[in-house]
């Protein structure tokens, strides 16, 4: 029982097509990055991060690194109400 070139071919692309399918719907499983938000930070900020709306959440979300005193990192998220917030949004969307 020997498979056909065409079948064989037809075959391998419809096994790609599912892994491709399953490898980014492990994206979408997350749901949003932020449950909780702060307004205003008063932290040394180092970096930020905006994760536009997408299939998983339906909100932009801000999340910002903020420099602790003993030289470690930690991320917040931001509520994007904030005019803090808003500013970095602005500067994002440059």
């Amino acid at each position: 029982m020997a498979m056909s070139q065409k079948t064989a071919t037809l075959l391998l692309f419809v096994v790609a097509a599912v892994y491709i399918e399953l490898y980014q719907a492990q994206n979408l499983l997350g749901r949003c990055s932020c449950t909780n938000t702060i307004k205003f930070i008063r932290e040394n900020i180092t970096d930020f991060q905006v994760l536009e709306k997408r299939p998983a959440c339906e909100r932009t979300e801000l999340i910002v690194t903020i420099a602790a005193p003993n030289n470690s990192t930690q991320q917040v998220c931001m509520n994007i109400q904030g005019n803090m917030a808003k500013n970095f949004l602005m500067c994002w969307k440059r």
